[in-house]
């Protein structure tokens, strides 16, 4: 059995009437940003950042129940910059009281990475201050967590006899790798090329719902978009839904150096992204290839590891811009003087980030494969996410959705290498050098206790 259901999540939005609006999360510069900060600028929803002034497409909450007769999963798709793992107990917890029944640990909260989503909603410290998210406001997490419940709850009132398969596409010359330019193991066509599809259908072949997995930053509006925007990933959604897929439900990859190719983003005289349709179309020939059955099993693993407080490292050096100007560069000049000066190690305290990370793990059993499904907390690179690959690939799992930016946002993930090579992706990747290797090791060990390797 499946059910979907679909919510508008906009929130409010500055007006004539009322100039109260809460801020576009995802850039801490541009429009966005306070003009004369760190002064800040009160008012109901904003502190550091400036209230938003509209929207171009509505941000969306999503939510897809599937129940093969004994487990019940759900899946949450958010138009947000990041999960959380307060918004997502509190939403739990809303729906609950309205009768939703699917467990806390068998339900995943993943958020698009929009960067034109809604701020404000998110009480970790390190996060709120940068300010890419803005002061956390009570107000604004509980409004989402009410979407969130509702969609829920919607979901799974509409439960009914249902058919599901998955189906593999592979996406090409849309994305691209950011982070070539400074990273000697990458080039521009680093990314991940996986278009993986769950087809959701009623017994009568009627559409009801496409779960998509793909790999994309939403940034193709920039700093000074002031208006909500569910970005690319969207539009790809609305072209999906618009071809027959019935409700679009977009899932996040390992996107954290991964962003759209400029011509994708690009309007056209009938697409508010050039790239949107293009997405739109390898998701649809993913769907129609995926064969659907009616008897699928589900088994559901879930576990809760402590990553401790965080440990950020800001050298310097590590920052790609650090050499730029010339003989008298920032790093010449600490070098020079007494290289001390440039090391800047970050311990946190409690609550600065994300510390306690859940990580989901769903087998879908077929009569010819298998198919997972793992959460990661936070923006996985590209590195990482092949290394998640590959560990399932022997781990017996023929399809893998890797969704990323699930549950909880603990910032970058990036690996050993890439982490010493500096960079905006390292220097916010928290837990130290061995961040991704943690990670990896906890998507591994949650997959391990469901796969078809150790548990045919």
């Amino acid at each position: 059995m499946a059910g979907v259901a679909k919510i508008d999540a906009t929130l409010p939005y500055a007006t004539a009437e009322d100039p109260n609006g809460v801020p576009i999360a995802g850039y801490n510069h541009g429009e966005r940003r306070v003009p004369k900060f760190p002064i800040p600028q009160f008012t109901k929803y904003t502190t550091f950042m400036t209230p938003s002034q509209g929207f171009l497409n509505p941000t969306w909450v999503k939510a897809l129940v599937v129940d093969d007769g004994i487990n019940r999963i759900c899946f949450v798709s958010l138009d947000l910059m990041s999960a959380d793992g307060s918004l997502a107990f509190l939403a739990h917890t809303m729906a609950r009281a309205d009768g939703f029944t699917v467990p806390f640990e068998n339900t995943i909260f993943s958020a698009s990475h929009t960067h034109s989503g809604p701020g404000a909603f998110t009480p970790e410290f390190a996060i709120q201050i940068t300010p890419t998210m803005d002061i956390f406001v009570p107000s604004v997490q509980r409004m989402l967590a009410e979407k969130m419940a509702q969609a829920m709850v919607e979901a799974e009132a509409n439960l009914q006899p249902a058919a599901i398969g998955t189906g593999q596409g592979l996406l090409a010359n849309v994305t691209h790798n950011r982070r070539a330019d400074i990273s000697p193991y990458l080039e521009e066509d680093s990314i991940d090329p996986n278009v993986g599809v769950l087809r959701v259908d009623d017994v009568q072949g009627n559409a009801l719902a496409t779960l998509w997995n793909f790999a994309i930053h939403g940034v193709c509006y920039g700093p000074d978009n002031m208006k909500f925007s569910s970005d690319i990933m969207g539009g790809a959604c609305d072209s999906i839904e618009a071809m027959g897929g019935g409700v679009a439900i977009f899932m996040n990859a390992d996107a954290g150096d991964i962003s759209p190719d400029g011509w994708a983003c690009d309007a056209t005289d009938t697409e508010e992204f050039a790239g949107a349709p293009v997405i739109a179309a390898e998701v649809m020939t993913a769907r129609d290839g995926a064969a659907v059955e009616t008897g699928v099993t589900i088994s559901t693993a879930s576990k809760v590891e402590d990553f401790g407080q965080m440990e950020a490292n800001w050298t310097l050096s590590r920052n790609k811009d650090c050499h730029v100007g010339g003989p008298h560069n920032a790093c010449t000049i600490c070098t020079v003087l007494n290289p001390d000066w440039c090391t800047l190690n970050l311990p946190g305290g409690e609550g600065w980030t994300e510390e306690v990370l859940r990580f989901t793990g769903f087998r879908l059993s077929f009569s010819d494969k298998e198919v997972g499904v793992v959460t990661v907390p936070g923006e996985p690179l590209f590195s990482l996410g092949q290394q998640i690959r590959a560990d399932n690939q022997e781990l017996g799992f023929k399809e893998l959705f890797l969704s990323g930016y699930t549950n909880h946002y603990a910032n970058y993930f990036a690996t050993p290498e890439e982490y010493v090579i500096g960079g905006y992706e390292a220097g916010l990747t928290l837990f130290g050098i061995n961040t991704a290797e943690k990670v990896r090791k906890q998507c591994f060990e949650v997959m391990q206790s469901i796969s078809p390797r150790f548990h045919p």
